[in-house]
């Protein structure tokens, strides 16, 4: 299994981070970071930019006991995950991602694939004090 980074993305201009929490932003795992090189004599907006290949995580609701945000992968109709490619200044933080096993976790569950195997994660707004006050608006 790779590594996978959680992030939060900028995705409306109009929203900076931390003002203005979440609005604006995106919760998402960091699959690639990357910078192509376009075809030679081509001139293309993303040629000096590194970019970055994230998968999308969903807040589906708010747990009322942790007061975590609860996340889920974002899928498609045809059940893949929803990603998409960004330049890698929109990231503007870093974000603590906790997997959410429920009443009970499965047994074949390991520290190694434990984040790729489950399906719903919680967002860890107590990890970092800025984090808890830009997330707490």
């Amino acid at each position: 299994y790779g590594h996978y980074d959680a992030a939060i993305l900028q995705v409306d201009e109009g929203h900076d981070w931390p003002d203005s929490g979440l609005t604006g932003h995106a919760v998402v795992e960091v699959c690639l970071i990357m910078r192509p090189h376009p075809p030679w004599g081509m001139n293309v907006a993303w040629a000096n930019h590194f970019l970055v290949y994230v998968q999308q995580l969903d807040i589906i609701n708010v747990e009322l006991v942790t007061h975590l945000p609860v996340l889920k992968q974002a899928v498609r109709t045809s059940g893949s995950y929803f990603g998409n490619i960004f330049p890698l200044d929109q990231i503007s933080s870093f974000a603590h991602v906790v997997p959410r096993f429920g009443e009970t976790a499965d047994k074949r569950l390991t520290y190694m694939n434990a984040c790729h195997a489950s399906q719903s994660f919680y967002l860890n707004r107590y990890f970092d004090k800025d984090f808890f006050y830009a997330t707490n608006r």
